[in-house]
């Protein structure tokens, strides 16, 4: 209902009390009243607010199991929220990205299997009543604990605001819909931050997320792009992706970094739903060691996750 209907029917409500009250059921005379405190309320709205918070949990426990394999207990934490502002000709999107996950093994120390903390915020005043907003973008990213190296569990690699990632800069935003965002800025900075020091071996020429050692911050300026798009596929499956391109002008900008999510959500119920989660991260300023036709290579490489979850669901 558009806003020049609701106040045409909260005028005829609130001029017209004899005839409301003399030729409507008390029922009838209810229900005009609970629609027009709706649409009152609806017309004021200003802020569209949501999340959702899925807890995963799988446990294994084998005794004597002659075909081999491990005891383990894992469990996963996701939420998704978001929180939007429209007021005339301003609009300001807001979105939180929080997951953590952790595995034990039988006889092994317990790991991560997933860590992420991701803001996004986005200020934007719409151009002549048009689909383009003048926007300023600000993105942070991190994790919340300590992660160890894969084959040395004892060995550090990563913590807390190590790295950190904070973007902010002005540009456009182009928004046909709801379901579809395109945003592009000629101006774009980028903070690396590696805030624990006990991270670097001690070598003065080491670099860990292309920050150098004795150093905190690693500063680019450069141009950006990021495409949102959503849509349901099916009754009860939904698709989202989003992706970022960075370039840095101050240094090799032919390497552009990737961070390019994908999410599909299936409900089964209000309470159960099933989602796989898809990563994938290209930054040349990480050093990636792996093992390529049998020889140990250390330098920029595309990671990638995958994550497959069903469980409790809250919706709000």
């Amino acid at each position: 209902m558009n806003t020049v209907v609701r106040s045409l029917l909260i005028t005829l409500v609130c001029t017209s009390p004899a005839w409301a009250q003399g030729d409507l059921s008390q029922e009838d005379r209810e229900r005009i009243k609970k629609a027009t405190e709706s649409a009152q309320a609806d017309s004021g709205k200003v802020w569209t607010k949501g999340g959702v918070f899925q807890l995963n949990f799988s446990q294994v426990q084998l005794v004597n199991w002659a075909a081999g394999g491990a005891s383990s207990i894992s469990g996963l934490a996701q939420f998704n929220g978001f929180a939007n502002m429209r007021r005339g000709s301003w609009a300001w999107d807001n979105s939180l990205i929080m997951a953590y996950g952790a595995i034990n093994e039988s006889g092994k120390r317990s790991r991560k299997s997933d860590d992420r903390f991701e803001l996004n915020s986005r200020l934007g005043y719409q151009l002549n009543k048009s689909n383009w907003f003048a926007s300023a973008l600000f993105q942070f990213r991190s994790q919340f604990t300590v992660g160890y190296d894969v084959d040395i569990d004892t060995l550090k690699i990563s913590n807390l605001l190590a790295p950190g990632y904070v973007l902010l800069g002005l540009g456009f935003d182009y928004k046909p819909t709801d379901k579809f965002s395109f945003y592009i800025s000629p101006a774009m900075t980028k903070t690396t931050i590696v805030a624990d020091q006990s991270l670097f071996s001690g070598d003065p020429n080491q670099t860990l997320f292309g920050v150098r050692a004795g150093e905190t911050t690693l500063f680019e300026m450069g141009a950006f792009a990021k495409i949102f798009y959503t849509t349901p596929l099916a009754e009860n499956i939904t698709f989202l992706t989003r992706v970022d391109f960075f370039s840095n002008y101050l240094r090799e900008p032919e390497n552009i970094d990737v961070n390019w999510e994908m999410l599909f959500t299936f409900k089964v119920n209000n309470w159960f739903a099933a989602t796989i989660n898809t990563l994938l991260i290209y930054d040349h300023d990480i050093d990636i060691v792996r093992e390529e036709e049998g020889v140990l290579k250390t330098g920029p490489a595309t990671q990638f996750k995958q994550t497959l979850a069903m469980g409790l669901t809250f919706k709000f």
